[in-house]
């Protein structure tokens, strides 16, 4: 009989040695999830302040063509479908099941996401707005005043 309460008292104790490490394991893999949207959420940020740095400088005035060859609009536009794509995925991850160190890391990435593509979309009207001025001012005299 002790020997069959020792066997049970066991199987007990391993089973809740098994909870307790599966535990861990899932608060290791939240805590690593975590911690990768909190680091995509700094690159966005990062590229949200080189926006506004070119957007400062684009104020103060450039001496050459921003975008002659189209290629930061396409970055831009590139980076808005990225953005997109990484917000309609936090919508369908995020749920009132996750644990609030998610929910956090999600809220702050969806901030910062929004946020860069608002810049982003800002950056790229202004750009379209000041192609065709200065392609105005980059032509030739014969053909800019046709009075």
């Amino acid at each position: 009989m002790l020997s069959t309460f020792l066997k049970l008292l066991l199987r007990e104790v391993s089973l809740i040695a098994r909870n307790g490490r599966n535990s861990l394991i899932a608060l290791g893999n939240e805590r690593r999830a975590a911690m990768r949207l909190d680091r995509l959420a700094d690159r966005l940020a990062g590229m949200g302040y080189k926006i506004d740095m070119l957007r400062k400088r684009m104020e103060a005035g450039l001496d050459e063509p921003l975008d002659a060859d189209a290629s930061l609009r396409e970055a831009l536009k590139s980076l808005k479908e990225d953005i997109r794509s990484v917000r309609s995925q936090l919508y369908s991850l995020g749920g009132p099941g996750s644990s609030p160190r998610l929910q956090r890391a999600f809220n702050r990435l969806s901030a910062i996401a929004e946020k860069t593509y608002a810049a982003a979309d800002k950056l790229q009207w202004e750009i379209d707005a000041m192609e065709p001025q200065a392609g105005a001012q980059s032509a030739p005299a014969c053909k800019r005043s046709s009075a």
